[in-house]
């Protein structure tokens, strides 16, 4: 009889911990992600359409900075970036509620004919992949903003940081991420779709 008082007590803390964890996660989860920055929005060209793209629409964007001459850190981020359409795709959420968004710091080289033709390299599609030029000066105060360094030598290499942005609908830094470093070392691509999924279920 004993005994069964036991386990009988012991089901209702198991049931009462399953309970509190499932709280937890439904009605807190979003506390673990926190304003960081609050950059301003910002008005670039979007080589893969040709089109102008303001990034205050209201959609969750993973936001990185690269340069087509890049030997390494920049294809192996955004051959992850094919990774996270993939699952983006799937979640539904590619385009209609998070776009991947890619920066590049070397305009004066990466002209919009020059990222167009390496958006098609990594299969970038349009609706949701955005893959951004324009003034040296804009470029250059998104990334004040955003505390990203990078700096370019006479030989053309940039040396830049390798931090990625999770940026909500309002426009706020909520998390961040690291660009590939090496061939494994890839991008935390469930993280970010874990912090993604958070902020695309945020009220607008």
């Amino acid at each position: 009889m004993k005994r069964n008082s036991y386990m009988t007590v012991g089901l209702t803390v198991l049931t009462l911990v399953v309970i509190g964890v499932s709280v937890y996660f439904l009605f807190f989860k979003q506390d673990d992600l926190p304003v960081i920055q609050e950059p301003t929005p910002f008005t670039l060209m979007n080589a893969l359409n040709e089109e102008t793209y303001d990034s205050d629409n209201g959609k969750v964007k993973v936001v990185s900075f690269f340069y087509t001459n890049c030997p390494d850190i920049c294809p192996l981020t955004l051959r992850d970036y094919m990774k996270l359409e993939e699952k983006l795709k799937a979640e539904g959420l590619y385009g209609t509620d998070v776009e991947l968004v890619a920066i590049t710091v070397d305009p004066e080289v990466d002209t919009i004919p020059v990222l167009k033709n390496y958006g098609e390299a990594f299969q970038a599609e349009p609706t949701g992949w955005k893959m951004l030029t324009g003034d040296q000066v804009d470029i250059d105060r998104i990334t004040r903003q955003l505390q990203f360094y990078y700096s370019k030598a006479n030989s053309g290499l940039v040396t830049h940081a390798t931090t990625m942005y999770v940026i909500d609908r309002h426009h706020d830094v909520r998390a961040v991420a690291q660009m590939a470093t090496a061939g494994d070392d890839p991008v935390d691509i469930e993280s970010i779709m874990e912090d993604v999924k958070v902020l695309a279920n945020e009220k607008e």
